[in-house]
Formats: C-alpha cells, structure tokens, sequence
C-alpha cells in the first residue's frame, strides 16, 4: 500500500478530509446525511484533492457498507420470525459503536495528513481513485 507521500498536503485538504468522515455523524440528525456529505465533498473535491477524494469516497463506502450490514441483520430477524433480533440487536450495537469509533479515527488521521484506510472499503476507495 502505498499512497502519495511528499508532504505537500494543505491545511484545507486535512480539513475536508477530516469533515468528510466527521460529517458522516450527521446521519445521526439528519436523514441521508452520512451519505450526503461525503458524496457532496468528494464531488467537489474528485479533481481538486486525491487525499480528500479519497477521504471522503472511503467515508461514503464506510457508511453503505454499514446501511448493507444493518439491513441484513433486519431480514435475519424478519427471516427467523424474529428469533434472530436475540442476536442482531447486540450486532447492531456493536456496529453502531464500530462505525463511531472508526469514523473518529479517520477522522483523526485525515487531520494528520495520514492517508488511513478504513477496514474493507479502504482498498475499495483505493482502486476507485487508482491510487
């Protein structure tokens, strides 16, 4: 894995690097905010800034996959006549917990200028932007 490393990253792409992640808790207040924000910055960012594109598409990524993962666990249960919420309901708070705590460590990372890469869709951001 390696990723550009020459130091020239801006204070306004570590910025919107780390907004794009952080942006993603607005899903928490308001409806499709975890999916718009990132969308938006990468959008505007996708020929201005490898290091926020990035950013923001693994932000983008990290938050379907979680929506992908929520809605299985809802047909578990739905599936096993609700058996199965004995187990997706602490699967779901475990995610929840686990989607919190990585979004503030890319978060972090970004503001550092590290270019993170976030389990599972981080070498999918990757190969998308051809890094």
């Amino acid at each position: 894995m390696t990723y550009p490393q020459d130091g020239s990253l801006s204070a306004d792409e570590k910025l919107w690097g780390m907004l794009a992640h952080l942006l993603t808790l607005l899903g928490y207040i308001v409806t499709l905010g975890q999916y718009i924000a990132p969308l938006v910055i990468y959008l505007v960012y996708k020929d201005r800034s490898r290091f926020v594109a990035f950013h923001a598409l693994q932000a983008l990524f990290f938050q379907l996959l979680a929506l992908a993962v929520s809605v299985a666990l809802v047909l578990f249960s739905v599936i096993t006549l609700g058996l199965g919420a004995l187990l997706a309901v602490p699967l779901a708070i475990a995610l929840a917990i686990a989607v919190l705590v990585y979004t503030i460590i890319a978060a972090i990372q970004a503001n550092n200028g590290i270019w993170y890469e976030l389990p599972i869709v981080g070498r999918w951001a990757r190969n998308t932007l051809q890094i």
